[in-house]
C-alpha cells in the first residue's frame, strides 16, 4: 500500500535490459486491489464476529473467513519488498530514497496516529486520562498501537530501513528452494531468541522481522525477473495446494486462539508463517491469471489498487462510526446490514481519494 506500480523501473536490475512485462505491471495492480478487498472484508468479518450470534452459522462462517484472510498483512509486505527490490537494484540513491520514504510512510504514519488518537478520545474508545501520559504516547507511535491496523505501516518503515543494507545480498542468483530455506529457518531463530528474552519484542507482529518469509519472497521475485511467472506456469497446482495444506494447519489453531483456547505458540506461528507465505504466493499468481482477462473486474481491481493506502488508513474509522449503529437481530437481515457497512467502508475511502486526488491535502494524508 505504500507504493505504486510506477515504482517499476524500465529495465531489470542486471545488466542486460530487459523490459518489465506489461502483464507483470497489471498483476501488480490487481494484487494491491485484491488484498486491499481482503484487508475490508478481514475487519468486517471480526467485527461481524462480535455481534452474531454465538454460536450460530453465520458466527462461525464469520470467524472462519476472518481467520482465513490473516494473510493480508503479509501480502502487502511481500508486494513492497518485492517492488521496492526492483527498483533498487536498477537505481539507488540513499538521500532521493530516504526522502521520499520519509514523505510518502514516515509522515502520513505520525500524522495518521495522531489522527486516530484523537478519534479514540473523541468516541470513548481511550479514556481522556491518558492524553498527557507520555508512556502511552510512546507505545502508540513506537508499536503502531495508535490503532489497531496502523502497524503495518510501522512494519515497512522498518524495511525501508534496512532494505539498502540487504540489497548486496540480491545481486547474485540464489536458488529459490534455497531463500526459502534460509527465510524459515531465519524466521524460527527470531522467535526462538524472542521465546527466551533476547529479542523480547512487546509486540512481535509490529516488527519487520516477523515477517522474513514474505519479505524475503518479496525481494526475491524482485530481484529475479520472470522467476515468478515461470514459477507459476509451472507450479500453480503446488503453490495452491501448499496454501491450502497451510490454511488446513493454521485455521483450527487460529480459530481456537479466537475463542481464547489455550495454543502452542511455536505451532501458531509456524503455521502462520507457512499458510500465509503459501497464499500470499497464491494470490499474486491469481492476480497474474486474472491480469489477462477482459471486462470490467480487472479495471476495477487496479483502480482500487491505485488507492489501496487511502482505504487501508480510513475504512477501520467508518466501520467502528457504523458499528455503534447496531445490527438487527434477524440473521437474513443482520447479513445485509453487515454487507451495507462493508460497502459503504470501501466506497466512502474512494470517493474521498478521488475528491482529493491532486491536492495538498491527499499529499500530506497519504503522501502522494
Amino acid at each position: 500500500m505504500t507504493v505504486t506500480a510506477t515504482d517499476l523501473p524500465a529495465t531489470a536490475p542486471s545488466a542486460a535490459s530487459v523490459p518489465v512485462p506489461a502483464a507483470r505491471v497489471v498483476a501488480i495492480d490487481v494484487f494491491r486491489g485484491l488484498a486491499i478487498l481482503a484487508v475490508v472484508i478481514h475487519h468486517l468479518a471480526g467485527m461481524g464476529v462480535r455481534y452474531a450470534p454465538e454460536g450460530s452459522a453465520v458466527a462461525t462462517a464469520l470467524a472462519i473467513l476472518n481467520r482465513s484472510l490473516l494473510f493480508v498483512v503479509p501480502a502487502f509486505v511481500f508486494m513492497t519488498a518485492l517492488v521496492l527490490t526492483r527498483s533498487a537494484l536498477r537505481h539507488f540513491d540513499a538521500r532521493r530514497y530516504y526522502r521520499a520514504r520519509a514523505k510518502t510512510a514516515l509522515l502520513p504514519y505520525l500524522l495518521w496516529t495522531v489522527l486516530y488518537v484523537l478519534f479514540r478520545f473523541a468516541t470513548g474508545q481511550e479514556d481522556a486520562a491518558e492524553w498527557s501520559d507520555p508512556a502511552r504516547w510512546q507505545v502508540w507511535v513506537q508499536y503502531g498501537k495508535g490503532y489497531y491496523h496502523l502497524y503495518f505501516l510501522l512494519v515497512v518503515l522498518q524495511f525501508y530501513v534496512v532494505l539498502p543494507l540487504l540489497l548486496p545480498l540480491w545481486r547474485r542468483r540464489w536458488p529459490l528452494w534455497g531463500v526459502v530455506v534460509a527465510a524459515f529457518a531465519l524466521q524460527l531463530a527470531v522467535y526462538g531468541l524472542n521465546r527466551v528474552g533476547v529479542l523480547d519484542f512487546a509486540f512481535p507482529a509490529t516488527m519487520a522481522v516477523w515477517y522474513i518469509p514474505a519479505l524475503t519472497l518479496g525481494m526475491y521475485f524482485g530481484a529475479n525477473d520472470g522467476a515468478f511467472e515461470t514459477l507459476w506456469a509451472r507450479g500453480r497446482g503446488w503453490i495452491v495446494g501448499a496454501a491450502a495444506l497451510g490454511l488446513a494447519w493454521f485455521l483450527p489453531l487460529s480459530m481456537a486462539a479466537l475463542q481464547e483456547e489455550p495454543v502452542n505458540t511455536l505451532a501458531f506461528s509456524a503455521a502462520n508463517w507457512a499458510y500465509t507465505a503459501a497464499a500470499v504466493l497464491a494470490l499474486f499468481g491469481a492476480s497474474l491469471a486474472l491480469s489477462g482477462v477482459g471486462g470490467r473486474v480487472v479495471p476495477a481491481l487496479t483502480a482500487l489498487g491505485a488507492i489501496s493506502l487511502q482505504i487501508y488508513l480510513l475504512h477501520p474509522a467508518l466501520l467502528y462510526l457504523m458499528e455503534q449503529w447496531g445490527f438487527p437481530a434477524h440473521p437474513l437481515l443482520f447479513s445485509l446490514t453487515l454487507l451495507g457497512y462493508g460497502a459503504a467502508a470501501l466506497v466512502v475511502p474512494v470517493l474521498i481519494a478521488r475528491a482529493l486526488a491532486g491536492t495538498a491535502a491527499s499529499r500530506w494524508l497519504f503522501g502522494r
